[in-house]
């Protein structure tokens, strides 16, 4: 194990062990499930032995991504954003694209404006299920990939609209519903 050494004056020396980046990106991941989820919009494209991901995310939104199982090509097309390459946080500004390895799971700090990044991979098959393309290029985390728990928020929010809507056609006005907004 690694150990920074820090030097307090007068108290001696204190060793703090060094938290790898990745163990770093799991606690995070762990504390924004716990907060509302930004609203990013997932968009999927192919071209013949391709698939195109592309995220697009708000100003000001934390993203934790996926662990990739294969190499791909990332396009950061518009937006600035700060994420881990290779162990380090770098600040990136579109336009710019680069390799990504396999293995990475990435933690992303969107600046004051939208950022669009684009992931191309592989699809020598032209699969066209989504669900099938995205078991095949990530390892997915317990809680899901962010493009389906933001799905899942949406049908959550569609389904809690229809149950109340259903109640306030059963139950009427005399229990307090009204449809005006409060």
């Amino acid at each position: 194990m690694q150990h920074t050494v820090t030097v307090n004056y007068g108290k001696g020396f204190n060793f703090l062990p060094v938290v790898p980046l990745r163990e770093k990106v799991e606690k995070l991941q762990e504390a924004l499930l716990q907060m509302p989820q930004a609203d990013v919009t997932f968009l999927h494209d192919f071209e013949p032995g391709k698939y195109i991901r592309t995220m697009i995310a708000p100003p000001w939104s934390v993203i934790v991504g996926a662990e990739h199982k294969t190499p791909y090509r990332i396009r950061l097309e518009k937006g600035t954003i700060a994420v881990n390459i290779d162990d380090e946080i770098k600040v990136l500004t579109a336009p710019l694209e680069f390799d990504a390895p396999a293995g990475v799971k990435r933690v992303g700090r969107v600046f004051d404006e939208e950022v669009i990044w684009v992931d191309y991979y592989d699809n020598p098959d032209d699969c066209r299920d989504i669900q099938a393309i995205e078991e095949r290029l990530y390892v997915i985390p317990e809680c899901g990939l962010m493009s389906n728990r933001v799905k899942e928020l949406e049908n959550k929010q569609n389904d809690t609209e229809q149950l109340t809507n259903s109640v306030k056609m059963l139950l009427g006005n005399g229990f307090g519903f009204s449809d005006r907004e409060n």
